[in-house]
């Protein structure tokens, strides 16, 4: 299968090579944009050349599948609202072929998601969009619902690739993840001596005097 790749134009370098790599093993073909032809890896800022911009591919009609991988944060995060990769997300539904996102990728395809399980990094404000758009939230690292495959973060790349080429395939992925329920509950914080006793002086005269020693209004 032929799939489309957006990437962030700062990319993460283990999430695209790993996911180039998995897919040329499995046999599928792809291409890579960006909104610009010269890219870099986020890390070591090594530059890339690709063939097209997302301004160059207007339809997604010759790809028979999409995916999205996440790099620097203020590029990756601008694919959320920006109307070309929206776009992209509702063509996939239209045409109804798979959809992949990654990391801070994945609130892009929040429109595909509704009703469906989604992996996530946890940030707040993806949290709220994709609840918004009626996701079902997981805290596993991956997630298949049907033609729809999330990752967490980088260190589920190659697990993600693979059920994705798995769902190409038409096949069952392998790999499951199951939610161990597990609710991570810490000991409450100590209170900090310090912190306490301005509290108490704030408290008692209502302004922060030099009479104990603390900076006045």
């Amino acid at each position: 299968m032929r799939v489309l790749i957006v990437v962030a134009r700062r990319y993460n370098g283990h999430e695209l090579w790993t996911t180039l790599g998995t897919l040329q093993e499995r046999g599928h073909e792809f291409e890579v944009i960006s909104t610009q032809t010269r890219i870099m890896d986020e890390v070591t800022g090594q530059p890339n050349i690709i063939k097209r911009t997302l301004d160059d591919v207007s339809s997604i009609e010759d790809f028979e599948a999409l995916m999205f991988v996440s790099g620097d944060m203020a590029d990756t995060e601008a694919y959320w609202k920006d109307k070309r990769t929206l776009a992209y997300v509702e063509q996939a539904m239209e045409m109804d072929i798979p959809i992949a996102a990654i990391c801070c990728s994945v609130p892009i395809i929040r429109h595909a998601a509704k009703g469906k399980k989604v992996s996530l990094f946890p940030l707040v404000r993806s949290k709220e969009i994709l609840e918004r758009e009626g996701a079902i939230l997981q805290t596993v690292a991956m997630t298949v619902d049907g033609t729809l495959v999330t990752a967490e973060h980088q260190m589920a790349t190659q697990m993600w690739a693979e059920a994705f080429c798995d769902v190409l395939d038409g096949k069952e992925p392998e790999v499951k993840l199951y939610d161990s329920g597990f609710e991570p509950r810490g000991n409450e914080r100590k209170p900090i001596p310090e912190l306490e006793h301005l509290k108490d002086v704030i408290n008692r005269t209502g302004r922060t005097g030099t009479k104990d020693g603390v900076s006045s209004k």
